[in-house]
């Protein structure tokens, strides 16, 4: 039996940008997306027979209701080998946090049986089976932080953009991104005042200040009137000399930037011994 260990990380949307929607009832998005070290982690092994995947997070599903399985489905049809696959996945990702645990273990599944099936599939083909399973997988895939546009499944990458220090703050709520959209007003803007540019962002960033300029994420006015304590976790960033603080996704996970780790470890410290015993609180930097 052949198998293999991989990591699969979470995502930060630095930039998510609602500009309106589509006739097929999605949403036309343009966002900074970027890849951090918090991962969970995947014991990827092909069996004679059937497909497995189970989870130490009780709320993840085993079976077909998992990104996952349907993933393994996807990539099996392009094997000529009758073969079946086995996925352990161990959570350090809170589950329907913003932070993209799910689509990241979907593309880690692509990915990985690529490999172990010997499939030879470039990448651009990897990304458009990922795409087929959800919007986020193909940036799982492409590996490198990107401007999205589309539903976010059009990636163009970024040429430059500085190493970031982060501290996630997860309130322990699970948040439904269906929920969100479906609540989102479109008319008026929904952002947080910062100036909108309907389709483009800088392909560049110099500094953490370049990046700070341009957070934005009109999706924070759905989650934080259903769930205050959000805005609450960032005001709290921000008194932690957080250089920013804004919400990921649907939330309701929320992240700070830090200019250094000194600054970082001393906040997370104040952090902690304020928060309820349902925050997950989390130091975590980009993977540029």
């Amino acid at each position: 039996m052949q198998s293999l260990s991989l990591t699969s990380p979470a995502k930060l949307n630095l930039r998510l940008d609602v500009l309106g929607k589509r006739s097929d009832g999605y949403h036309e998005l343009l966002m900074l997306m970027e890849r951090v070290d918090l991962a969970d982690e995947l014991e990827i092994q092909v069996v004679e027979k059937g497909i497995s995947v189970t989870c130490n997070d009780q709320t993840v599903p085993e079976g077909e209701g998992n990104i996952a399985y349907r993933a393994i489905k996807e990539i099996l049809a392009y094997s000529s080998r009758n073969v079946g696959v086995e996925i352990k996945i161990t959570k350090k990702i809170p589950v329907a946090s913003g932070m993209g645990g799910g689509s990241s273990n979907a593309a880690t599944v692509i990915k990985g049986l690529n490999h172990l099936l010997k499939l030879k599939l470039p990448r651009e083909k990897l990304m458009m089976i990922g795409a087929k399973i959800g919007a986020d997988v193909p940036f799982f895939l492409f590996e490198a932080p990107a401007i999205a546009s589309g539903i976010g499944d059009q990636l163009k990458k970024v040429k430059k953009i500085p190493k970031m220090c982060f501290v996630v703050v997860n309130p322990g709520i699970p948040v439904s991104t269906e929920w969100v959209y479906k609540n989102l007003n479109m008319n008026g803007h929904n952002g947080n005042g910062h100036e909108k540019k309907s389709s483009e962002l800088p392909s560049a960033f110099n500094t953490k200040k370049d990046v700070v300029k341009i957070l934005n994420n009109d999706l924070e006015k759905v989650t934080i009137k259903e769930y205050p304590i959000i805005a609450e976790i960032k005001k709290l960033l921000m008194a932690q000399k957080a250089l920013a603080s804004q919400m990921t996704g649907s939330g309701p996970s929320v992240f700070g930037i830090f200019q250094d780790r000194a600054v970082l470890d001393k906040a997370v410290s104040k952090i902690e011994s304020r928060a309820d015993k349902s925050w997950k609180v989390f130091r975590t930097e980009s993977l540029t």
